[in-house]
């Protein structure tokens, strides 16, 4: 009932605070239809299938300051309106041949057809469908012709989804020279995928994390949670600081 509330809802949500939510919570917000905690904040961590340690800006030193933050790409996430919002369609272009799509519009080969996609990344692949993943592999799109890749990937906080960002953006950017269309997926086309596409913005096409989310936000309201979005910043520090020489 709560996944349904969620991702279902034609609401938008106020940020406050980031604490995940209890049951009885859970309920009272349903039932006096205020919220004032981001969506992703409520997905299921399934933590029993995955528990790793949270992650941190490791290659920074003691004295350096981020680039960017988390909040520096909420505030982006949530403009105009200051609020988190749900996409309208179930796929959107973000970019000139990248599709963020939600998972049935991934499962539908007959419409992958319709649409030219010629490369698939299923940002949730897994078995657990109450965890949010979907299954799908290789030869689920091979009578299509459709070139496919998955990332088991939790919308989970702590979830380390950032080794899986060259992998996702160099079969991007394949599809991309070869002439092809890709879809990018996860289970609502919001977080893992997004945050995906963003990797990709910054690692080929030289974005920030700043104009990458906001390249990506400009066509499709999306949500990535924190942890993603604080992983976006971790790269775009390695990717922007300039080195810096200690003198003796």
């Amino acid at each position: 009932m709560v996944f349904f509330y969620l991702f279902f809802s034609n609401d938008v949500f106020p940020a406050d605070s980031q604490t995940r939510a209890s049951p009885a919570e859970i309920q009272h917000l349903q039932e006096s239809g205020e919220d004032p905690r981001p969506l992703s904040t409520f997905i299921s961590s399934c933590s029993e299938h995955y528990s790793p340690p949270p992650y941190q800006h490791s290659h920074l030193s003691r004295h350096e300051i981020p680039l960017c933050t988390p909040d520096d790409l909420l505030d982006i996430i949530r403009e105009p309106s200051g609020y988190y919002e749900l996409p309208t369609d179930p796929w959107n272009e973000v970019y000139p041949g990248i599709l963020l799509s939600d998972a049935p519009t991934a499962l539908c080969t007959s419409l992958l057809r319709r649409m030219g996609i010629t490369h698939v990344l299923n940002a949730a692949q897994g078995k657990e469908k109450h965890c949010g993943l979907v299954n799908t592999w290789p030869g689920f799109y091979t009578q299509s012709g459709i070139r496919f890749l998955g990332v088991p990937a939790f919308d989970n906080i702590v979830f380390r989804i950032h080794p899986y960002f060259e992998e996702a953006a160099a079969f991007i950017d394949d599809a991309l020279k070869s002439g092809g269309k890709v879809l990018v997926h996860c289970q609502c086309g919001i977080s893992r995928s997004a945050t995906l596409v963003c990797a990709f913005l910054m690692l080929k096409r030289g974005f920030t994390a700043q104009e990458a989310v906001k390249a990506v936000r400009n066509n499709r309201a999306i949500i990535p949670n924190d942890g993603f979005l604080r992983q976006l910043c971790d790269l775009n520090d390695k990717l922007k600081r300039k080195p810096t020489i200690d003198y003796l």
